[in-house]
């Protein structure tokens, strides 16, 4: 089976080198020879000497796409642009694509697996999400046969690493973001980990492969870390809580709900103990009940790992002689079709709340006033000592609408010291625990 690589960076370079090292047990785990033929890279020099023997290096990236020996195409050049063109040009020539890229996924999985399904070829894409974890062949395959509910998991490394580092080190966000961009967790430019926007991109993937629905980046409604104080990270922690960026794709009567966004969680559950740049994943189903997976998100190595097992898979298919085309999205496409979207103002839940107010006579008995005048009950409430004549109050909501919740925000703004905000973030309820 002939192979054309696109791109030489980071996770490339390492799924060739890995290619190369453990040879003899891809040839004993598929009984078919495979090779990797054609690297496409803008940096020659770089791929230079690190590629199989007889391996030809191209500047070309179209010229591998259109290449009639090359079965498989392993797009890993990243972005959208021009990699949604190669892998559309490459389906269309009869290709199997394997690619690491959520965001082309996210943005433009609908038209690339429609292409795909018209070719009868295979888009494969374990990297794409928590790459230690085989969630997408666990959702395709393991549970196939369930009605999953919930997929629940904290989807972003970098992000993970920042909110662990203010909790553990009581760092502030830019403290913890420096430490994280030393170290090769976070990008130069991060915002697509810190604004939730990579999670975004994974938990619409994991909606579609759960619930049969379409790809829909757009109805994914995101929140990232930006805004979090060290404040609310020790308060919560104090109430028994650790917050963690949320990524959820949820099923309720026949609608979908998919959010990215800061959420409390149990100090029980396991979601809390997901530290550093770890991923865990938390999913439900109607047959196997709930079951908790944990691993590395990111990496080079780790994502050339779930890289080479969808090019295993690939062969063992075509050697077994069965049509290599598969259900790439779990589902048949005539069964994919539309759930109506769940708008964020009618999802009900608990919510932490913590306003600097003044410190004194009458502004508790207010806000409980205010709060109790909208029908909301108060699972939590905590006054701090006050720091001259300021105090922070803290409350933790039993299950509400947003929609309610957000109309007595201006109130409670209201009563709140002047330059500081009313903070709100969902307190997600009932997640896996760690049992002894």
């Amino acid at each position: 089976m002939k192979v054309g690589v696109l791109g030489f960076g980071t996770v490339a370079a390492a799924t060739v080198h890995k290619f190369i090292e453990n040879r003899e047990v891809i040839a004993a785990k598929t009984g078919t020879e495979i090779d990797i033929v054609t690297v496409a890279t803008r940096s020659v020099a770089r791929a230079t000497g690190h590629v199989p023997q007889g391996c030809e290096i191209s500047t070309d990236c179209w010229r591998v796409v259109d290449d009639p020996r090359i079965e498989v195409v392993i797009e890993l050049i990243g972005g959208v642009e021009p990699a949604r063109g190669l892998v559309l040009r490459a389906i269309a020539n009869g290709k199997h694509v394997i690619t690491a890229n959520k965001a082309l996924l996210a943005m433009h999985g609908e038209e690339i697996m429609q292409l795909a399904e018209q070719q009868r070829v295979c888009v494969l894409f374990e990297g794409a999400v928590a790459v230690s974890i085989p969630i997408v062949k666990t959702l395709k395959e393991s549970v196939a046969a369930n009605r999953v509910t919930s997929v629940v998991g904290i989807l972003n490394g970098t992000s993970n690493y920042i909110l662990s580092r203010m909790s553990e080190q009581g760092a502030s966000f830019a403290e913890a973001l420096a430490e994280a961009q030393r170290k090769g967790y976070a990008e130069a430019d991060p915002v697509m980990d810190v604004e939730g926007i990579d999670a975004a991109h994974k938990i619409a993937l994991l909606s579609s492969l759960a619930f049969g629905v379409p790809i829909d980046f757009e109805a994914v409604q995101y929140r990232g870390i930006t805004g979090i104080a060290s404040e609310d990270i020790g308060l919560a922690k104090q109430m028994g809580y650790a917050l963690r960026l949320i990524a959820q794709a949820q099923l309720q009567d026949n609608c979908i709900y998919t959010s990215v966004a800061p959420s409390l969680v149990p100090a029980s559950s396991m979601l809390a103990q997901v530290h550093s740049s770890m991923n865990g994943i938390e999913l439900v189903g109607d047959l196997f009940g709930r079951a908790f997976f944990y691993g590395s998100g990111a990496g080079g190595v780790q994502t050339a790992s779930a890289i080479l097992a969808d090019l295993i898979e690939l062969a063992q298919r075509k050697k077994g002689g069965g049509h290599t085309s598969v259900f790439n999205m779990g589902f048949r496409r005539t069964t994919i079709e539309r759930k109506e979207t769940m708008h964020t103002d009618d999802r009900c839940g608990r919510f932490y709340l913590r306003m600097r107010v003044d410190d004194s006579v009458g502004v508790l008995a207010s806000v409980s006033a205010i709060i109790a005048g909208a029908d909301i009950s108060l699972a939590k409430l905590r006054q701090n000592d006050g720091v001259g004549a300021v105090t922070d109050l803290v409350v933790i909501t039993h299950a509400v609408s947003w929609r309610r919740l957000r109309s007595i925000l201006p109130k409670l703004q209201g009563l709140v010291r002047h330059g500081y905000e009313t903070i709100v973030y969902p307190v997600l309820d009932e997640p896996m625990e760690v049992t002894v």
